[in-house]
């Protein structure tokens, strides 16, 4: 009873160190940007089962466009991942391969920050609680190199910096985790249009498809 009632969180996992606690927590917040519910029946011995409900929606050709197929940035960026989750490091290199951006994945801060010494780069999207160097400390790094380069710190912790009105001083722009496709679009055009950088991009402001 207590897993059920645990497992939507962001980072609960009963897996140990082969389970991020991203999975079931990005499906939720889909099924809630989609205005529908998750039901979970489970008893030990017996299995899980998840039941999804969804509103009836008009056809396609009656919904509105999105806003966000304007969000992509105008032109192919080379992007630098620093995370220690290789879950997360895949979605979020194969969302940016989606838009054509050309992407390289670090493990962590340490190799993310000699990859970015040794590579050029158009901006780094970085998470922000890794074991060997936290985000802080790799954007701060970053941006004592190169004071104009773009760095987006994404985080399970966005939620909380967001409530207490926190940006780390060295980072352009916080995204909280779970992150959509539309969100990065979202956040790589506010960091490379001029004028437009935001502290935190919420996930209620991402209400979009994808996960």
């Amino acid at each position: 009873e207590e897993v059920r009632r645990h497992c939507l969180e962001p980072f609960f996992s009963t897996k140990g160190e082969r389970g991020t606690g991203l999975g079931l927590s990005m499906v939720y917040g889909i099924v809630q940007r989609h205005e529908g519910t998750i039901d979970i029946q489970s008893a030990v011995g017996k299995g899980t089962s998840f039941i999804i409900s969804l509103p009836h929606r008009a056809t396609k050709s009656q919904v509105p466009q999105r806003e966000e197929q304007t969000t992509k940035p105008a032109r192919s960026l080379r992007i630098l991942v620093v995370d220690d989750e290789p879950m997360v490091r895949k979605i979020i290199g194969e969302y940016l391969k989606v838009d054509g951006h050309i992407v390289e994945i670090a493990n962590g801060g340490r190799a993310g920050l000699e990859k970015f010494r040794s590579g050029l780069f158009d901006l780094v999207l970085v998470d922000r609680a890794m074991p060997d160097m936290s985000g802080d400390q790799v954007a701060s790094a970053i941006k004592s190199a190169s004071p104009t380069m773009p760095v987006v710190m994404l985080t399970g912790f966005g939620a909380m910096m967001d409530a207490a009105d926190e940006k780390p001083a060295d980072v352009d722009l916080v995204i909280a985790k779970p992150v959509t496709i539309a969100g990065l679009r979202l956040a790589l055009a506010k960091v490379t249009t001029p004028g437009t950088q935001d502290a935190i991009v919420p996930q209620d402001a991402l209400a979009t498809d994808g996960c």
